[in-house]
């Protein structure tokens, strides 16, 4: 498989989401904690669909 972009992008995107987690995280916003919780979440399961089907051969 090659890798695209778009597969680069996502691993960044989930760095930055992780980085505002732990900021709203300690200015104990509870909004932006449950909202990064679920963004980060949604992130990480894209994340491990593109090593899954990058290592699968697919």
């Amino acid at each position: 498989m090659k890798v695209n972009l778009f597969d680069f992008l996502m691993f960044v995107f989930t760095f930055f989401i992780a980085m505002g987690l732990l900021r709203s995280y300690r200015a104990k916003n509870k909004f932006a904690i449950g909202f990064g919780l679920v963004s980060l979440a949604v992130f990480l399961f894209a994340d491990g669909l593109i090593i899954y089907y990058a290592t699968k051969g697919i």
